[in-house]
């Protein structure tokens, strides 16, 4: 049962004659604000109320709130009815502006709360929001970024969603609204019951059709150096020894139904048939359709007997096709939720993001150095930790718990997951009597955070300084704030060596090595300065200061960058035809050399400006402290910082179509002499006297320099 409130007083309540709206629709969406409109007719007491940017709209579910946003929209009709469009409160972030900063070396739920408290300075109490749950993190938990009068939804869409992934949730705790920036496992439940298809599951698809679809698939896994009969070709692991000698899986129903249809994919990293075997499996039945989007309409999933209201937005809904093999969970990506017509109701499923955050979106590595500080000072990055770990212990939803016994009934583990059960479950803490486990994989692990029984602490970032440890001794570690730490860790395909020598309080200075199957890192930094080298097959990276510079070196070319390795951010390309200049994105042009068509004798150095460089200027600071600069001669293209296409110097002079335009010319002189300055005198009229005589009229000529700068009419 849906229920709609207008500040507080009911707007439409089932049955109510009166308290009525007409043809309400809730859109909703992850990372979206939502909205919802509705026609309102003079009848209902709240008709003459409802005011834009002042009115509140909430929408209960059975008691629960599932919208609360803001009205935007308010017209009038012919018919004297009201129709209301109302925004969701994520959409408050749009009313607040980032003014220009720069953020350094914070956890990305730092980063966020930063940018809250901005906003929060600047909007009235109703439109506040407070730092929740975080469980998005990048490899190291530091992040450096620049804010530049953008909206604070834009911020944090683009310093925070847009690089790390992650989704936006509103949650509320009483009448304080708190913004979640979570994963996806962490924004919903897990739906125990699937939707099963069957034959007509392309009907629902919105991006896949049959010829994408693959009933057999050839593993490949990493190359072998050695036992091809074939010289010139390349042979890989594949699953043959473990397969009853084939090199294939396929599903029995789809090829029976479908036919034949083999694919080829490949895993470079993986050297053990068993583990091929495996991800061929899982690729089959599940990653061949992580792509796939369905949209199913309340129709559809009645005919699919499953239940549509026990969907939420977030959720995880398994969904299993066994014609097709499929069997895979979708999280709920929008829903589309007509309050009086349930018939009407849509939901899509997929791993697509929302990228429009309401109707009113305007357009919308790893850090060098860490410091590993005294674990017994409590720094405003733990203690953001800390309160991150809070919110995540008292706003968790509830999960699953389920215990295990041997056959003498023998207690073996806890499990606490976000799944009815182990097999699809992929958020796990277990609890034995070895200790306590976390997993973000599923039951099988890999269980990178545990506090065993034999007092190791095992994490993937300690939350002290955010270091990579196999084993970490709180008691250890306070001890040796003056001497050398070496930490190995080794992997099925990595091998990693992180040194470290702190000298009292002051400073630190941190290397490490990491060689993985596609590269070799090394990392040197010293309290906030450091730089770093990546080495792949194909090109070698050089990064400075936290991640904001960097040289890539390619054959036959080195490219700087700034903030960033994107073609957004490169600024320098030096390869055998010169040095290329970029900017945003767009190639402005080069420095190189060339030669005369009519005579190659005559080579020389090219400016050479491309279409989408409007100018090229000589400039000099305007003051020694200042950051702009006067242009002292250039060339632009027409309406560009000039009007006219040409050659400028100074303020207007202007070569353009072989004329100097708006010069002053002062010493002039030719061969050595300079030119005459004084008066000429000169006869302007001769007239007759009348009685034989004539006289006349004279006035000057005045030069200056040789160049005349007065004279009569």
């Amino acid at each position: 049962m849906y229920e709609v409130y207008h500040n507080g007083r009911i707007l439409d309540y089932p049955g109510d004659n009166v308290s009525h709206i007409q043809d309400p629709v809730l859109n909703m969406a992850l990372n979206d604000a939502g909205s919802l409109e509705f026609n309102i007719s003079p009848d209902n007491p709240e008709f003459d109320k409802i005011l834009n940017r002042s009115s509140m709209i909430r929408v209960l579910k059975d008691g629960k709130e599932i919208f609360c946003g803001e009205v935007r929209e308010c017209k009038k009709d012919f018919n004297n009815m009201k129709s209301v469009y109302a925004v969701g409160e994520l959409s408050f972030l749009f009313d607040s502006i980032q003014p220009q900063r720069e953020y350094r070396d914070l956890s990305p739920r730092q980063m966020l709360e930063s940018l809250l408290n901005v906003h929060n300075s600047q909007v009235e109490d109703r439109k506040k929001f407070y730092i929740g749950i975080v469980t998005v993190h990048n490899s190291n938990d530091r992040i450096s970024r620049y804010t530049d009068r953008e909206t604070t939804l834009d911020a944090i869409r683009e310093k925070l969603v847009d690089r790390l992934g992650g989704y936006l949730r509103v949650r509320k705790a009483g009448e304080v609204r708190y913004l979640d920036y979570v994963n996806l496992p962490d924004y919903g439940k897990y739906c125990g019951q699937p939707i099963e298809f069957g034959i007509n599951l392309l009907d629902y698809s919105e991006d896949l059709d049959s010829s994408d679809i693959a009933t057999a698939v050839i593993p490949l896994g990493a190359r072998i150096e050695e036992g091809g009969d074939i010289e010139g070709l390349e042979y890989h692991v594949d699953i043959a020894s473990v397969n009853s000698g084939l090199d294939y899986i396929h599903i029995p129903e789809a090829v029976e139904r479908f036919g034949w249809v083999k694919k080829v994919v490949s895993w470079d990293d993986v050297a053990l048939p068993a583990d091929l075997k495996r991800k061929g499996q899982e690729w089959l039945t599940d990653n061949q359709y992580e792509m796939m989007t369905l949209e199913l309409t309340a129709v559809d999933l009645s005919v699919l007997d499953s239940d549509f209201e026990a969907f939420a937005l977030g959720d995880t809904v398994r969904a299993t096709a066994k014609p097709y093999g499929m069997d895979r969970t979708f999280p709920v990506q929008e829903m589309s939720i007509h309050l009086h017509s349930p018939k009407d109701n849509a939901l899509s499923l997929g791993d697509r993001a929302a990228r429009t955050l309401s109707r009113q979106t305007n357009n919308a590595g790893k850090v060098l150095g860490t410091r590993l500080e005294s674990v017994r000072q409590t720094t405003a990055w733990l203690q953001s930790a800390i309160d991150n770990a809070t919110q995540m212990m008292t706003g968790s939803k509830g999960g699953y718990k389920v215990s295990e016994y041997d056959e003498d009934g023998r207690w073996l583990r806890d499990l606490y997951m976000n799944a009815p059960s182990k097999e699809a479950a992929s958020l796990v803490m277990q609890v034995n009597m070895n200790g306590i486990g976390f997993s973000r994989n599923g039951f099988d692990g890999p269980y990178k955070n545990a506090w065993t029984i034999d007092g190791v602490l095992l994490g993937e970032f300690i939350k002290a300084g955010s270091i990579d440890a196999e084993k970490l001794s709180v008691e250890y570690l306070s001890s040796v704030d003056d001497a050398i730490r070496t930490q190995f860790k080794v992997a099925e395909d990595s091998i990693s060596a992180e040194t470290r020598r702190a000298v009292g309080k002051e400073t630190e200075l941190a290397s490490s090595l990491k060689v993985t199957s596609k590269l070799i890192e090394s990392k040197v930094s010293y309290n906030e300065l450091g730089s770093y080298v990546q080495q792949y097959y194909d090109k070698v990276i050089f990064g400075f200061n936290n991640n904001s510079r960097y040289v890539q070196i390619n054959p036959g070319m080195i490219s700087i960058y700034d903030d960033g390795v994107s073609d957004s951010k490169k600024r320098v390309v030096f390869d055998q035809n010169g040095n290329h200049f970029y900017r945003d994105g767009y190639y402005i042009g080069k420095i190189g050399t060339n030669q005369w068509k009519s005579n190659e004798a005559h080579k020389g150095l090219v400016f050479d400006l491309e279409f989408n460089g409007k100018y090229m200027a000589w400039a000099r600071k305007r003051t020694a402290n200042d950051d702009g600069y006067y242009p002292i001669l250039t060339f632009s293209r027409e309406n560009s910082i000039y009007s006219t296409l040409g050659l400028h110097a100074g303020c207007d002079l202007d070569m353009h179509n072989y004329t100097i335009r708006n010069a002053r010319l002062e010493g002039i002189s030719s061969g050595g002499i300079k030119g005459w300055t004084g008066t000429i005198p000169i006869v302007t009229e001769v007239r007759s006297n009348g009685d034989g005589t004539i006289g006349w009229t004279y006035s000057t000529i005045d030069v200056a320099n040789g160049i005349i700068t007065a004279a009569p009419r």
